[in-house]
C-alpha cells in the first residue's frame, strides 16, 4: 500500500491509506470511508461475475452503479 501511495503521490495525487473491517458487507464500507473522508468520486474497476455469485456476495459494481450520494468513475 505504502508503495501505491508513494506513486500517487508522485503523480501528485494525495492519498492515504483505510484498511475496512474484515467482515461486513464491503459496499457499505466502502461508502462509509467515502464518507469520512469527504470523498465526492469513487474510481474503482467494473467487474461481472455469475447471478449466483452477485445473489450470493453481493456486487460491488451494482451498488456503484445505484444512485448515490457521490459519483463513481467504473472502468473494466
Amino acid at each position: 500500500m505504502e508503495d501505491l501511495i508513494a506513486w500517487l503521490l508522485r503523480h501528485g495525487v494525495v492519498a492515504s491509506q483505510r484498511v475496512p473491517r474484515e467482515y461486513g458487507n464491503a459496499a457499505e464500507q466502502l461508502d462509509s470511508i467515502a464518507s469520512e473522508v469527504g470523498a465526492g468520486l469513487i474510481v474503482a474497476g467494473a467487474y461481472g461475475h455469475s447471478r449466483f455469485r452477485e445473489w450470493v456476495f453481493g456486487g460491488m459494481t451494482k451498488r456503484l452503479l445505484a444512485p448515490s450520494r457521490r459519483c463513481s468513475l467504473l472502468s473494466r
